[in-house]
Order: structure tokens, then sequence, then C-alpha cells
């Protein structure tokens, strides 16, 4: 993957930097995505590993423009407190950095990062920080990228969930984020270039806020999107991801669209 801000070649590239639960189970590092368009580099999602598995990819995090976000769970967001502090203290770069996700992240940024280092968030940055608010149901333009969301069936507390569908240089990537399954994912991934879709159990269970197989295998003939990739993966799933006759987002996973 080219690693400098505006990749040489007009496709998009992505590259998987984490597609695992919150639990890491089967030591996968938590969700986040990384993609390179003719207008830079972004994110989606940073969960609490992120540097981390950035760091061993060798991808250079001051690159990194816009964070995307679908919701605020730990394993979603919880590494932006450190991708902060490494461009205030470690980086090069001082470039300003977007932060688009559901109304109310900024406050939540500001909680997280009181609770980690508490004090910091209120002194001097050294680079801009702008909050775009991402609202179901509407389409927001954001750094060249269009992003439209759905409200997702999660809960995280008084900030919505969401599904991301973006368009970037006429590609479409939709991500199912965290989420039960709902038809409305149909619509999510129709005509995509590719399609991210949660999928933390293998088998049915009681509760309706994450996706299992045997739900996404009843439906997955509806979805119509070029590549289809399973994330989120919990204990059963990665035990059986082998055998199963879908693709899962594997850690390092490069993808070029």
């Amino acid at each position: 993957m080219n690693n400098s801000t505006t990749p040489d070649n007009v496709g998009v590239d992505i590259q998987i930097a984490g597609g695992g639960d919150a639990f890491g189970s089967g030591g996968q590092f938590q969700t986040c995505f990384i993609v390179d368009d003719s207008h830079g580099r972004f994110a989606i999602d940073f969960g609490a590993t992120s540097m981390v598995a950035l760091g061993q990819l060798g991808i250079d995090v001051a690159e990194i423009e816009l964070v995307v976000l679908s919701h605020l769970h730990g394993d979603h967001f919880g590494g932006l407190p450190f991708l902060l502090l490494h461009r205030q203290y470690a980086a090069s770069s001082c470039r300003p950095l977007t932060l688009a996700g559901p109304p109310g992240l900024q406050g939540r940024i500001a909680a997280l990062m009181d609770c980690m280092y508490p004090g910091l968030w209120e002194g001097q940055w050294r680079f801009a920080i702008d909050f775009v608010d991402i609202v179901p149901d509407q389409t927001t333009t954001v750094l060249g990228r269009k992003i439209t969301a759905q409200k997702a069936r999660h809960f995280a507390g008084a900030q919505d969930c969401l599904s991301l569908r973006i368009e970037t240089d006429d590609k479409l990537i939709a991500f199912s984020g965290d989420t039960g399954w709902r038809d409305e994912l149909i619509e999510l991934a129709r005509d995509t270039d590719l399609f991210i879709c949660e999928c933390n159990e293998r088998i049915d269970q009681p509760y309706d806020t994450h996706i299992s197989f045997e739900t996404l295998s009843r439906n997955i003939d509806r979805l119509q999107t070029k590549r289809l990739l399973v994330s989120h993966l919990g204990p059963d799933m990665v035990g059986a991801i082998d055998s199963l006759p879908v693709e899962a987002a594997t850690f390092g996973l490069k993808l070029a669209l």
C-alpha cells in the first residue's frame, strides 16, 4: 500500500488494521480500517488497539487527517487519545485532524481524555481538531467524502450508533458498524464496491445487537456488493471462520477498489 498522503494511483486502497471484537478474541486487533484515496488518508473507527496495529503495519498515523466513527464504544473509538498524544508529542506533522461521528462526540472525547490524561484536553494543542456530526438518514460531505448514515441496532449511551456508507473517488464503501440485523442493511450495501459487515456470533443469540452468521447466511443473497468482508468476530466465529463460506476482515488485508 502506498503510505504517502496522496496515493499515486487514482483508485481507493483499504487496509484492515483491525477487525476483531472488544475482547481481542483470537488475538485480533479492534476495529480500524485505513483508506487511502485521492484526498489523502482516513480511518474508519479507531479502537483501543489501533496505534499498535498501525505500527505493526508500518502505517504513518500522522498522515491520517480524518477519522470516521460508527459509534462510541471503546473498541471503536478508544484509541483516539493515543492518536492525539502521538500527534501532539511525537509526530513531525501538525496538520489538522477531523473527527466525524455521532452528535455528542466532542463531549465523549473530552471525557475520555480527562479520564486517561487529566488536564490534557484543556491544554493548547499544536494542531486544529475539528468535529463533524454524522446524523442518521442524512448525507454529510467531510473532506471530499460523502458519508451517509443509518441508525444501527446497538446501544452506546446517549449517542447514536451508526451504519455508514462512504463515497469517495466514485467508489462506495459500506460498514455495518455494530448492529443487529436490519433489512435497511440491504440498501446500505446496494451497489457498493465493499461491504464490511459485523458477524459477532456463529449462531443466533437471544439478543439483537449483533449479527450472527446464521442470520447473515439467510440474507447474504440480498446483499448487492462486489465484495463482502465479515468483521467483529467473536470467539465462536474466530474458531469457525476458516470453514465458513465468507471472507474475514483479517489483520493486514489489503484491497484495491
